[in-house]
């Protein structure tokens, strides 16, 4: 399938936005938590459905080729993660083993405490129950767009109201973490895979009007710092297709998105994901905290600020340490099971 370069920029963006979430002293502020997180949903429904609706052969070899793919992509540093907490013995690893090997922690995530240095595994979970049966919807009704298009709305409407008003107050406890809710960011990117195959002229308007642009822009960012989730996954949508298309008016975003540093971090995001919490659970308390707390702050003038706000030394360094063991494991541990999807076409 085509690259595009700049949905890979924004893949940086939705990265860096989850760990100033977890590193940054701005939750109190903005959920950039849940903004990168949707972002990588709205990322993750336009790629795997561009993909499916692209693949040729039989329905059976389309899947278990398209399976053995997103497997060899995320299973080895998934599992591999998992076996470093298990070894640490980390109590929450161990006590959820099942739903962490399964892929189900999403659906065990609500009955946990607050102290749980893995819950954002919940979304790993979540994607992988969306790669294994969305594809065989899209599959079986790739020649029948009209009722692909009717489902995936369905999908959008139902997880935003559940989301929103708790139509099914049984399932509400899974409202945050759930596929049927959720569902609707990964929704809203498989209905743009939908809309730019077709090509519009509407779409094609849209999209390169940069008055458009300039407020979607804006609407985007109201959206992130209201917290409204349907808002958010509107904006998000409207970047990807932007991205898709290569048809951003700003020469600022069109640099930002395709600049070399930018697409570094994207190509080893996964990584970044799934190490950057192990960083900071391990090394706040054996590293930092015993150089950090014995610092006498009263000789450092105006800086003794910093004692109130770790998170200041906390970013970048813990940023600069998952970068290197993030590269480092997708230069000798997942790259080689990456060149194995050559097998898998």
């Amino acid at each position: 399938m085509r690259y595009y370069p700049k949905i890979d920029g924004l893949r940086c963006i939705a990265i860096c936005a989850v760990l100033l979430h977890h590193l940054g002293g701005f939750s109190n502020y903005v959920n950039l938590g849940y903004f990168g997180v949707d972002l990588f949903f709205v990322i993750s429904g336009f790629l795997i459905t561009l993909l499916l609706l692209k693949s040729q052969g039989s329905f059976k070899k389309a899947y278990s080729h398209f399976l053995a793919r997103r497997a060899l992509r995320i299973f080895p540093l998934y599992y591999f993660a998992l076996l470093i907490l298990y070894l640490v013995t980390q109590p929450i690893v161990k006590d959820n083993m099942v739903y962490l090997l399964t892929y189900t922690f999403n659906y065990r995530l609500p009955f946990i405490s607050d102290g749980n240095p893995v819950r954002y595994l919940w979304s790993l979970s979540l994607e992988e129950q969306y790669y294994l049966f969305w594809p065989l919807f899209v599959l079986a009704l790739k020649n029948c767009p009209k009722l692909l298009m009717a489902l995936v709305s369905f999908i959008i409407v139902f997880g935003y109201v559940q989301l929103h008003f708790n139509i099914i107050p049984s399932i509400s406890i899974y409202n945050y973490t759930g596929l049927a809710t959720r569902m609707g960011s990964l929704g809203f990117g498989s209905f743009g895979a939908m809309l730019f195959l077709q090509q519009s002229k509407y779409l094609d308007y849209l999209l390169c009007n940069k008055y458009i642009e300039y407020c979607m822009l804006v609407f985007w960012l109201f959206a992130i710092f209201l917290l409204n989730p349907f808002l958010i996954g509107i904006g998000s949508l409207y970047m990807v297709l932007k991205a898709a298309n290569n048809s951003f008016q700003l020469q600022k975003i069109n640099k930002l998105l395709v600049h070399r540093k930018v697409l570094y971090i994207a190509k080893i995001s996964y990584g970044l994901y799934v190490y950057h919490i192990i960083v900071i659970y391990y090394l706040t308390p054996y590293m930092f905290d015993p150089f950090f707390l014995n610092i006498n702050f009263e000789m450092l003038g105006p800086f003794k600020i910093l004692r109130w706000h770790s998170w200041i030394v906390k970013l970048p360094l813990y940023f600069s340490v998952t970068i290197i063991l993030s590269d480092l494991s997708y230069r000798y541990f997942e790259k080689p099971f990456l060149k194995l999807k050559r097998y898998f076409v």
